[in-house]
């Protein structure tokens, strides 16, 4: 699951992505929507659960250019 807060906090945007090629479509158009939306040429994605262990490199691969 990713998610974002709006400016002033008054939405938080949820997009929930499997783990495999399907999952990193997602997540790389959540993160094209949020780029669009807050006008930034980047986004930072953070993993907080450490025990996560993420193992599609697509999905890896756009974590890491976030």
């Amino acid at each position: 699951m990713a998610y974002t807060k709006s400016l002033y906090g008054k939405a938080t945007y949820f997009v929930c992505f499997a783990d495999d090629i399907w999952g990193a479509v997602t997540l790389h158009n959540f993160i094209e929507m949020q780029k669009t939306f807050f006008k930034q040429e980047k986004v930072e994605v953070i993993i907080k659960d450490k025990s996560l262990k993420v193992k599609n490199e697509m999905v890896l691969d756009l974590i890491k250019k976030s």
